[in-house]
């Protein structure tokens, strides 16, 4: 005998049709996509790995951008040095190059601090050269990485007045240090190997200490000129950070 055959009641395919049309409608209406996720997220997922990369490309541009501007402006103002012959050896002369650089640190970073410390000497050299067979071009390097690099990291961390004032003075103490390192290892040896020994550079600061021999030299020159000539060129520079940094800082995030 032969079983009859089960046949679906006319129209229920169609009803069935239309009731799993009504559910996805409901999902859609709820937010909610096929597999349980939410359909916001699937539709703002569309084109997220091209805008990631647009947007790292455009900020990529924009840091490129402010290093250059801030490098530019620390390089016109290395050219520009003032003499304190009254207070310091002719070769100690005063420049504000320390500002852009710490500026720029803070808003940036201390390896973008770092790039405009190096961009800004380049630029120096190319316009001006040297005078000083590069010894004091490299100084001068040394000294702007040892204030950029230890108040950028600070501050990185600790992003307040407070930090900012440690971030400064940690900065100061630090490119004064190693300016007196330098001046006793490198630029004062140097200079007595081109000028005819230790007894011609002793000589020329004989006006501002007039019992300076070369046997006493360093203990003349590395206190009394170098130690407080670093620390008003760090100070200065620290001021005029703490009072410019946050307007720039509002200025540069609108770009």
């Amino acid at each position: 005998m032969q079983k009859e055959q089960v046949r679906p009641a006319p129209g229920a395919a169609a009803e069935e049709q239309s009731r799993v049309k009504s559910a996805e409608a409901e999902r859609k209406t709820a937010g909610v996509g096929k597999d349980g996720k939410d359909l916001a997220q699937e539709i703002a997922g569309v084109g997220t790995e091209g805008e990631a990369k647009r947007e790292k490309s455009k900020f990529s541009a924009t840091i490129i951008a402010k290093i250059a501007m801030f490098s530019a402006l620390a390089a016109v103002l290395q050219l520009i040095r003032i003499p304190m012959p009254v207070l310091f050896p002719s070769w100690l002369e005063l420049n504000f190059a320390d500002i852009p650089a710490l500026i720029g640190t803070f808003a940036l970073g201390p390896v973008s601090g770092s790039i405009i410390v190096v961009v800004k000497i380049v630029i120096k050299l190319l316009l001006q050269g040297t005078g000083s067979a590069f010894t004091g071009d490299l100084s001068d390097l040394f000294c702007g990485l040892s204030l950029v690099i230890p108040s950028g990291l600070i501050y990185k961390y600790n992003r307040t007045f407070r930090g900012a004032l440690v971030a400064l003075l940690v900065g100061t103490l630090s490119s004064t240090g190693v300016a007196m390192l330098a001046n006793r290892f490198i630029i004062v040896p140097a200079y007595a190997k081109m000028f005819g020994g230790i007894d011609a550079v002793a000589g020329t600061i004989t006006k501002l200490f007039p019992s300076v021999t070369a046997e006493n030299f360093y203990a003349y020159y590395l206190p009394l000129s170098v130690l407080p000539f670093n620390l008003l060129r760090c100070l200065i520079a620290s001021a005029v950070t703490l009072l410019l940094y946050k307007r720039i800082s509002r200025l540069l995030n609108k770009f």
